[in-house]
């Protein structure tokens, strides 16, 4: 057994000689203008003392830690990939909405064909408060969620690819909102261009099914909890530019994103005001530059802008409840290998 085990670890040692590993570790700053992505209202409430949110401020910044390995490996006529990551957000003013997640995959690669197999999540995310209404009391909503991707691309033209995915997501938040918890699923399909000019631009349809109760015995139809299911559509585009300024290796781009949101619950609009009938609009625009200081370090400059527009036919107050604005932006320095 010692002998098949060292075996297989000599094998292991002269796989990696053979393949290519690089990767990156990264720190940074950001500056959330509106970290529970309140509305205006409930800003205002927030600032008067009218409504604990169990923040200590609105806006704050956060120090972000992150780094990745990746291995590749030629093999006859496939290529093979591997990966892993992992990255971490530490808020200075509302410590308990730090978090971390990871992430992993694994590509093949034949010609102008790929398949590309992901797993990540994180063990904790904290979105805001809400009242409990068993305990008629402010607690964080948050969850834990682990997803799972499989991703198909095919080269058309030469630098040109069409790409498909499919994602699943498991959440399952704590024990105040259990009614929470949801499974999502979404179908993706783009079409884009690798280079020094790149871009993509996609649709995604995503379902997402909540649990839509607390108590063992009941359903989702005989609860008195918030369903907070839906069905989205999204639109969205991505370019990148790679150039040179003063010598120095740069790499600029933009991802943008339009989503229309459809909640799905059909209970009582007495039992669930926030949800029945509602509807949403959601867009993002995240413009980046990143600069090669050195042949392996690097620093990146990175924003991102967005809003929500929430609607009701029911509720005439869901606008003001809802509706947000938010500004991120973020200075990270880096190092490769």
């Amino acid at each position: 057994m010692r002998k098949v085990l060292c075996i297989i670890i000599i094998l292991a040692l002269v796989s990696m000689l053979s393949a290519k590993i690089s990767g990156n570790l990264w720190s940074g700053l950001r500056f959330d203008s509106n970290i529970c992505s309140l509305s205006d209202y409930d800003i205002t409430r927030f600032e008067n003392w009218e409504k604990d949110f169990l923040i200590e401020t609105i806006d704050d910044g956060i120090f972000r830690l992150g780094g990745s390995i990746n291995y590749s490996k030629k093999s006859g006529e496939f290529k093979l990939y591997a990966g892993a990551s992992f990255w971490s957000s530490m808020y200075y003013e509302n410590f308990d909405k730090s978090y971390f997640g990871f992430s992993s995959y694994f590509k093949i690669r034949r010609g102008g064909t790929n398949i590309k197999i992901s797993l990540g999540g994180t063990p904790k995310y904290i979105i805001r408060a809400y009242i409990d209404d068993d305990t008629d009391s402010t607690k964080w909503s948050g969850y834990k969620s682990l997803n799972g991707s499989i991703e198909i691309s095919q080269r058309i033209i030469p630098y040109i690819y069409i790409r498909g995915q499919y994602k699943r997501t498991m959440s399952i938040y704590n024990d105040y909102f259990p009614e929470y918890d949801s499974n999502r699923d979404e179908f993706e399909i783009g079409i884009l261009r690798n280079g020094t000019t790149s871009f993509e631009a996609g649709y995604c349809f995503r379902i997402s099914d909540a649990r839509g109760y607390d108590n063992e015995g009941e359903t989702k139809e005989s609860s008195d909890e918030s369903d907070i299911s839906y069905e989205q559509d999204m639109l969205f585009i991505e370019v990148g530019q790679d150039f040179k300024l003063l010598g120095k290796r740069c790499e600029a781009g933009l991802y943008a994103d339009y989503a229309r949101r459809f909640y799905q619950s059909t209970k009582s609009y007495l039992i669930d005001p926030l949800h029945v009938s509602r509807s949403e609009s959601m867009w993002q625009a995240n413009p980046s530059v990143k600069i090669g200081l050195t042949e392996k370090n690097w620093v990146k400059f990175e924003t991102s802008f967005r809003f929500r527009r929430a609607e009701s036919e029911l509720n005439p107050d869901i606008p003001k409840l809802r509706d947000y604005n938010r500004f991120l932006t973020t200075l990270i320095f880096g190092w490769s290998f």
